[in-house]
C-alpha cells in the first residue's frame, strides 16, 4: 500500500437489564451482547431470553 493508513474504532458500551449495549462507530443501531447456553449456568447470570455473546460475535467475525 502506497499510504499509510489508521483506522480508530469508536465504541461506546451502555449496561442495560444485565445486557451490554455496544454503539459500534456511526451504526445508529447497538450491538447486544448477553450470554446463552452454558455461559448462562457459569456466570450464573438471571433467566431471560437468551442474547448472544461476544465470543459468539467474535466467532462469527473470524468464521468467513
Amino acid at each position: 500500500m502506497a499510504d499509510d493508513f489508521e483506522y480508530v474504532s469508536k465504541t461506546r458500551l451502555v449496561y442495560r437489564n444485565g445486557a451490554r449495549h455496544a454503539y459500534l462507530g456511526d451504526v445508529p443501531e447497538p450491538v447486544v451482547y448477553g450470554v446463552q447456553g452454558a455461559l448462562r449456568q457459569y456466570y450464573g447470570a438471571p433467566e431471560g431470553p437468551p442474547v448472544a455473546s461476544t465470543l459468539d460475535h467474535i466467532v462469527a467475525g473470524v468464521a468467513g
